[in-house]
């Protein structure tokens, strides 16, 4: 029984090709949409999985009160790894991690590598479980000379050599052995380094980060408890452990599950209040609906073709086939449909992956060899059969074979409000896409056009190491004298990432109770002349003032939001205080982004650093084009600085990395929402169809008539034009509800303005109308004469 029901499914699909091409077509592109969004959400899931103690490891967050709120920081002392150890009952363990590591020089014989790392405490491959190849996760961090380094990096080092106990050097000054080769790390993981050294060589590159310091907080640190009912104890012990060694400060600790610091990195207020979560859940809800979009036309097209399948019903109903019967055999069809087109998406899904990384920059792969990923795509295959055909074989079987033989049977009749509901949902779903693919475009182009305060175009940065340190000031002269830059300045970081931030900037006037967050930024000489920061009042930096580098009277720069906060009536030449020191304000600047554009601009304190810093940022000569500055840039630097390998970043481009979430949001939404809309179109395409081919005579009658070709399509399209019209009106509520949510995670958003919506509803019609019209015209066209010999 079970072999005919296949047979005679078979039978049906290959008689009906359009039918089926149509239908497996959108159960095709519904599946593989699917499938693609689930194998992206899995990889945001699954980020750090792949550590087995990852449910009771945790991140020491840091709450701060200020400015009558609270800021959360994964940033401790040094200090606080050791004493949390050792006072937290249920603690296993606890790791220092920094990554001022990152960027580092690691050479073995002629051979230099610029790689990132990270500086790690010896227990941090005991607490995080990577997978050793050689060496020994317990003791490969005990050695203060010790590294340890990935499989690609032990083979771009050594070849095929062993890398155990050899000798490498870090920044062409500190020799290291090999103590340990890991896999290579996954791209859904939250570090991303080359190497590991030893926390306590941090410490000896850095005195300022050795001892009981426990106001300077630089470091994560990571706790390992012994289960997860120790947490509420160990998070009311760590709430006043920072006031306990050192009276008066009122951070306060608590810890947060490692396994949520990718998708629930957002606070307010001292508590977890989402992320990139939201984002995910999106795209599963995407996901979703877009499988019922496909489903939805299977149902529709399945309904509109009831008479014709009405007799085959009778027939069968009259030589004694019984209900259940028939319902397995419309199920069976459904499922054949169902299957073939999930073989057809797996391809198409395999197919469009790289293009999918390049687009996304992400590593997203089918996992072929896990057989829950099988198991995931047969159960997709199984429910997109019995749901697209469960209601159309339970609507066909209710045929009445008596009616059908007599003729007296109307097909669609009872199925048409079912139809109309579900061709409403679709289109009510694309005009959400629709317009929210217009809001996300306009928040995107918005922020973008904000402005961030300096002139990005044309601006470069180098980072300082090895001999560029000393010859910073060399390397400026040379290429100013040459043409290829009109000034430069050293800078504590990149201008476009944030760093340090201090609750310690006082000034006169200040209520001793106010607590103002402000941000510390070193600056060297020409800086607003060499970014195009706009100063305001006072003096930059210069050479020519000795003071701003004297360490007993330093000089400082303000931007605008913090000499407006401090009130003070004449800024420049006034005295405040960082900490105990004493500072003079020589210059206010205008607020320029320094982090994220989303949020609002902070006050800053701004120190000069000379020719000193971490970055060297220079002013291309615009009179030059820009490959030849750049050529001029990596000669000098070749001549300075031999040993490390020229790294020339444009902060244009660096800035727009800024936008990168949101770009892919609008990509997918995009992409995605393109497909959910032609799935529906096909569905249309097919309706209309099908309602052209039972209004045949009708429109050959009405053609011998009279009626004209734009009578004939405006009659065939008017029905559906009604539809779109109705999801219309449900959508734009629902879409101006979802979307301000959405605009809300925006310190600076755009209003939802009447033409979004009047736009999405326009494309909308105008697309589903497209669809339709082909159909109403090819009808409308065709020879009366033939439509009415048949009769």
């Amino acid at each position: 029984m079970i072999q005919n029901y296949f047979k005679i499914a078979w039978r049906n699909i290959k008689k009906h090709k359009a039918f089926s091409f149509i239908n497996g077509g959108g159960l095709t592109l519904g599946i593989a949409s699917c499938l693609l969004l689930l194998l992206y959400v899995s990889y945001h899931l699954s980020f750090d999985h792949q550590f087995k103690n990852l449910d009771n490891i945790y991140v020491v967050e840091n709450n701060q009160h200020g400015d009558g709120q609270i800021y959360t920081f994964a940033s401790t002392p040094g200090a606080a790894a050791a004493a949390i150890k050792a006072e937290v009952p249920g603690v296993v363990q606890s790791v220092r991690v920094d990554n001022y590591g990152g960027g580092s020089l690691i050479s073995y014989k002629n051979n230099s590598f610029k790689k990132v790392g990270l500086y790690a405490d010896s227990a941090f491959f005991s607490m995080f479980s990577y997978h050793f190849i050689k060496g020994n996760p317990l003791t490969s961090l005990t050695q203060p000379n010790s590294i340890v380094i990935t499989a690609d990096f032990a083979k771009t080092l050594f070849g095929n050599a062993d890398p155990m106990n050899k000798m490498v050097t870090r920044n062409n000054n500190l020799p290291m052995i090999v103590t340990g080769v890991i896999d290579n790390i996954p791209a859904n993981e939250s570090y991303q380094f080359d190497f590991v050294m030893p926390y306590v060589q941090f410490e000896n590159d850095n005195a300022w980060a050795k001892g009981q310091n426990w106001r300077n907080n630089f470091c994560q640190t990571y706790v390992q408890l012994k289960d997860a009912g120790s947490l509420n104890r160990a998070n009311s012990i760590l709430k006043s452990i920072v006031a306990r060694h050192n009276t008066g400060n009122t951070n306060q600790f608590f810890l947060f599950p490692f396994s949520k610091t990718h998708l629930y990195q957002k606070f307010e207020n001292g508590k977890s209040v989402g992320g990139s979560i939201s984002q995910i859940h999106l795209f599963e809800a995407l996901a979703l609906c877009i499988l019922l979009i496909a489903c939805v036309n299977f149902m529709n097209l399945s309904t509109a073709r009831s008479e014709e399948r009405a007799k085959e019903v009778g027939i069968r109903k009259a030589i004694g086939s019984n209900r259940a019967s028939l319902i397995w055999q419309f199920i069976t069809e459904s499922l054949i449909l169902s299957f073939v087109s999930t073989i057809v998406a797996v391809i198409i899904l395999v197919l469009c992956l790289p293009f999918f990384n390049t687009l996304l920059k992400i590593k997203l792969s089918l996992p072929i060899g896990d057989w829950s990923t099988w198991v995931l795509i047969l159960s997709i295959a199984l429910v997109t059969g019995l749901l697209s055909g469960s209601y159309p074989a339970f609507y066909l079987s209710s045929f009445q074979p008596i009616k059908v033989l007599k003729g007296m049977f109307k097909g669609g009749g009872s199925a048409l409000p079912i139809r109309k509901v579900l061709v409403v949902v679709q289109f009510a779903f694309a005009v959400f896409l629709i317009t929210a693919t217009i809001c996300v475009y306009r928040q995107i182009r918005f922020i973008q056009g904000m402005g961030n305060g300096y002139d990005k175009n044309n601006l470069v940065e180098i980072p300082i190491e090895g001999e560029l340190g000393k010859k910073a000031e060399v390397l400026i002269n040379e290429l100013k004298r040459d043409g290829a830059i009109t000034g430069a300045t050293g800078t504590s970081q990149s201008i476009t990432e944030n760093g340090s931030n201090t609750w310690g900037i006082s000034w006169p006037g200040k209520d001793p109770k106010q607590q103002i967050l402000v941000d510390i930024f070193y600056a060297g000489y020409d800086f607003t002349h060499t970014t195009g920061v706009k100063l305001l009042a006072g003096r930059e930096f210069s050479p020519d003032y000795p003071i701003d580098t004297n360490s007993k009277t330093p000089t400082v720069m303000l931007n605008e939001t913090a000499a407006k906060i401090m009130k003070l009536k004449q800024p420049v030449g006034s005295i405040i205080k960082y900490g105990d020191q004493q500072v003079t304000v020589v210059g206010v600047y205008k607020d320029f982004v320094w982090g994220s554009p989303y949020s609002k601009i902070p006050p800053m304190v701004t120190f000069c650093d000379g020719y000193g810093g971490s970055v060297l940022t220079m002013r291309l000569n615009q009179a030059h084009s820009i490959s030849s500055n750049i050529d001029q840039i990596n000669k000098s630097l070749k001549a300075i600085n031999p040993a490390y390998p020229s790294t020339i970043s444009f902060v244009d481009s660096e800035f727009e990395l800024k936008f990168e979430n949101e770009k892919v949001l609008a990509m997918l939404a995009n992409l995605f929402g393109g497909l959910a809309i032609i799935i529906s179109c096909l569905g249309l395409f097919g309706l209309a169809a099908y309602a052209a081919e039972q209004r045949t005579k009708e429109i050959g009658v009405r053609k011998v008539l009279g009626a004209t070709v734009s009578n004939l399509a405006g009659l065939l399209s008017k029905d559906f034009l009604k539809l779109v019209l109705i999801a219309i009106v449900f959508a734009v509520p629902v879409s101006i509800w979802v979307l301000n949510k959405w605009l809300q995670n925006y310190e600076f958003r755009i209003d939802l303005s009447w033409w979004i919506m009047t736009s999405a509803s326009i494309i909308t019609i105008v697309i589903a109308m497209a669809t339709v019209s082909y159909q109403a015209i090819k009808a409308a066209l065709a020879n009366p004469v033939k439509s009415l010999r048949s009769e």
